[in-house]
């Protein structure tokens, strides 16, 4: 195992895995204990860490790994894992307040600084650690640590400098990425400068019915706008992860980060095979239902809810599914674990993301001001469900399938579905219609996305442009129609800077949540019992292909499945789409 430990801690970033009975436990180290039970977010205080003493203890746990003392030995390893959990923890802190302020200097630096600090400090404690694997003691300190744990530090590789070099040049372009894409991008047209803003509110409506060609104009102008401000830091990230891919022996990024990053038990060529299926459903899709009217009254779907009756929706509803959802509920809102807000500030993202010192998730979501707020929050708080109820045993040895992580998350929004005839008024037919073709976006998506970025990373020397038309040949692939404009629009996911190759787990994870759906359609208990099943094997070392016939659901790669789990939820939006005609 080489340092990749920067790859799995943007993984980590992008949602953290996260059943348990009782109040969270804390994130201990072998052996340690914490102080911070019950601790409300607000009283949590952040330090700017200075590692200096911690590499200086680490070189002498690598002294001691020569000695004959498993006591000193253990003692000082477990000291510094949990110093190191305090580093992910401040890094933590320092990315909610990141998110929630992107223009904040101070934050926007610590950030950056608490990322390359993981990074470095982890390396140097498993280098420690490896060093006691191969020592006298290496025996006291596999049954202390555990055998996953043992067997990680025993294969464990030094990063090199270079290694080092890309890891924190991979970190500040992911940083310029966020920076670039909070600018106000505007394009001329009809003697008006355009934002999205604009374009996205009743200005944009009337051009749209005035002047079609128009209105495609600057929408395509402002994604093109946006594409050069982001394109050209995309290009060099391809450039460095091709060269970590390289070192790490790999002949494609998008290989090493399936085995390695994200955990899964099947490869990029299984992925390809259900990529294909998923295209054969793309005319159907794209031209008779992804431009459903039902769309045109989204943004009035009623209660458009703030943060507080967002909650007391949650509060009302989640008992209906299953009681075990009240405890973490309550955690999270009686100790403050969660930002939900709106602001031009704001970071446009949505994330469950674990504070190891606690051993407890939190909840960072950008509204939109719409009925996909509810889903989002629901959504996410199936992953905080999930950290609460399933601790990360070790945030440097573990292996996270986010596949089935994503299943805790989507498969809960979808049984909330059952109860929108209840929250919405007038609103529930379209809040419903949206969240199902959420659902099938993700398939679409998720497939698009992963073959874009398998495609571009087994290229990494292709030009913007060649990028550009990449994307939109493989969009016309999936069926999405030549006269909407997808050329530039890839940008938009931050995924494909942040966490590449994850956009997958969105589309594996939604045809088990299609299944979950249509099981609680009929029969609610049933549904939510395979939900749960799901939900008890965590995602920590355990994987989608085996975890998914064990829980009752079937899997991408049997024949005929794709289009047979699909048609129910195609054949319920073409029923909606036909009443509302």
């Amino acid at each position: 195992m080489r340092a990749i430990l920067s790859l799995i801690l943007a993984a980590i970033m992008a949602i953290s895995a996260g059943v348990r009975s009782a109040a969270p436990a804390l994130a201990e180290g072998p052996g340690q204990e914490n102080s911070l039970v019950g601790i409300n977010w607000e009283d949590l205080e952040y330090e700017h860490i200075d590692p200096e003493p911690f590499y200086g203890q680490t070189d002498q746990l690598a002294a001691l790994a020569e000695q004959d003392d498993s006591e000193a030995v253990i003692a000082l390893f477990d000291s510094l894992y949990a110093q190191l959990n305090h580093m992910l923890t401040m890094g933590v802190m320092a990315s909610v307040k990141y998110s929630a302020a992107v223009t904040d200097e101070y934050w926007a630096e610590e950030n950056l600084y608490s990322d390359e600090l993981y990074t470095e400090a982890s390396d140097a404690l498993c280098t420690a650690a490896h060093a006691v694997t191969e020592g006298p003691c290496a025996e006291a300190f596999a049954q202390h640590v555990g055998e996953i744990s043992a067997d990680y530090y025993a294969g464990y590789v030094p990063m090199t400098d270079r290694e080092s070099e890309l890891f924190v040049r991979e970190d500040e372009l992911v940083d310029q990425y966020y920076e670039a894409m909070a600018g106000n991008f505007t394009y001329e047209y009809d003697g008006k400068t355009w934002d999205m803003d604009m374009l996205n509110g009743i200005a944009g409506q009337f051009l749209a019915q005035r002047d079609y060609n128009g209105y495609l104009e600057v929408y395509n102008g402002l994604q093109k706008a946006m594409n050069d401000a982001a394109g050209s830091i995309f290009t060099q990230l391809v450039a460095v992860r091709a060269e970590i891919a390289q070192i790490e022996g790999y002949d494609s990024y998008a290989d090493l980060a399936y085995e390695q990053v994200y955990g899964r038990d099947y490869t990029c060529q299984d992925a390809q095979v259900f990529c294909d299926a998923v295209k054969a459903l793309g005319p159907e899709y794209y031209e008779s239902l992804y431009f459903s009217d039902l769309w045109d009254g989204y943004d009035a779907a009623e209660p458009v809810m703030d943060s507080e009756q967002l909650l007391a929706v949650l509060k009302e509803y989640a008992p209906k599914i299953d009681s075990m959802l009240l405890e973490p509920l309550d955690y999270m809102i009686d100790h403050g674990m969660y930002d939900i807000g709106v602001g031009d500030d704001r970071m446009a993202v949505d994330y469950t993301i674990s504070l190891p010192e606690l051993q407890c998730p939190f909840l960072f979501i950008d509204q939109t001001g719409t009925c996909f707020d509810l889903g989002t929050v629901c959504h996410e708080f199936g992953h905080f469900t999930n950290d609460y109820y399933n601790p990360t045993p070790d945030f440097i040895t573990t292996t996270d399938c986010f596949d089935l992580l994503e299943i805790h998350s989507t498969g809960l929004e979808m049984l909330f579905t059952n109860f929108y005839d209840d929250i919405y008024t007038e609103g529930a037919d379209t809040a419903r219609f949206v969240t199902l073709d959420k659902i099938m976006t993700s398939v679409f998506d998720g497939c698009i996305h992963d073959e874009f970025q398998r495609r571009v990373y087994a290229q990494p020397d292709m030009t913007l442009e060649e990028i550009n038309q990449l994307y939109t040949d493989i969009c016309a692939e999936y069926g999405v129609p030549e006269y909407f404009p997808v050329d530039y629009t890839w940008v938009q996911v931050s995924h494909d800077f942040e966490q590449p190759m994850y956009y997958i787990s969105y589309a594996a994870s939604a045809l088990a949540a299609i299944q979950i759906w249509d099981m609680a359609r009929e029969d609610l208990q049933a549904g939510v019992d395979v939900w749960k099943a799901v939900l008890a094997t965590g995602g920590h070392n355990v994987g989608y292909m085996t975890v998914l016939p064990q829980c009752g659901l079937r899997l991408f790669t049997e024949e005929g499945a794709v289009e047979e789990i699909c048609r129910p939820l195609l054949d319920e939006m073409a029923r909606m789409d036909a009443e509302d005609a």
